[in-house]
């Protein structure tokens, strides 16, 4: 298991209060279907893009494994290289959602938490 994460899918409300425990981390879901379900209600998430100063990791939650982390790199503003990382991981099911979209909400997340480290 990874540590501060529950043996088990984070719900939204989880990911705004890891993100809040710390000035330095900032936990996202990954794509708008790793938060809302076919169905339009909010669903377990199961894929995490987390960010620190200096790192950024797509984590996946399976039910076999827990939480995996997909793909890691040293520079969080390469983003988009573990982004594909976990589509390709989730073997593609996530392909269908806009990723120019997806990659626009995540560098502004990005850009607020930068702000809010910097301080």
């Amino acid at each position: 298991m990874i540590r501060g994460f529950p043996d088990r899918p984070l719900s939204a409300g989880e990911t705004l209060t890891l993100s809040h425990a710390r000035d330095d981390l900032l936990v996202i879901p990954a794509t708008p279907n790793s938060l809302v379900g076919n169905d339009g209600s909010l669903d377990d998430i199961r894929n995490v893009l987390v960010f620190t100063r200096n790192v950024v990791a797509s984590l996946a939650y399976t039910d076999a494994g827990g939480w995996t982390v997909v793909s890691k790199v040293a520079n969080p503003s390469a983003f988009e290289d573990v982004l594909d990382s976990l589509i390709e991981f989730r073997g593609n099911s996530l392909a269908d959602e806009d990723r120019d979209a997806i990659v626009e909400t995540i560098a502004e997340a990005y850009e607020t938490f930068t702000e809010r480290t910097l301080r």
